[in-house]
C-alpha cells in the first residue's frame, strides 16, 4: 500500500513536471503543499485511530499468544 501511495505522488508531481502546460502551477506553494497535508491526514488518521482502538479492545488470537 505504502509503495502504491508512494508511485501515485512520483506519477502526479512527474506530470506536473513534464506537461506544464496542462497545469497552472501558479498556486503550488507552501500554503498548498500545507492544505494537501491537512486533507491527508484528517483523511488517514480516524481510520488509523480505529484500528489501533479495536486492536487494543479486541487484540486478534495471534497477537494474545503472543503476549
Amino acid at each position: 500500500m505504502l509503495l502504491i501511495q508512494i508511485a501515485t505522488g512520483v506519477v502526479y508531481f512527474m506530470s506536473i513536471a513534464l506537461l506544464q502546460e496542462y497545469f497552472d502551477t501558479s498556486y503550488i506553494d507552501y500554503l498548498f503543499f500545507t492544505k494537501i497535508a491537512i486533507i491527508t491526514l484528517l483523511s488517514w488518521a480516524p481510520l488509523h485511530l480505529l484500528y489501533y482502538i479495536s486492536e487494543t479492545c479486541d487484540p486478534s488470537e495471534h497477537r494474545k499468544i503472543m503476549e
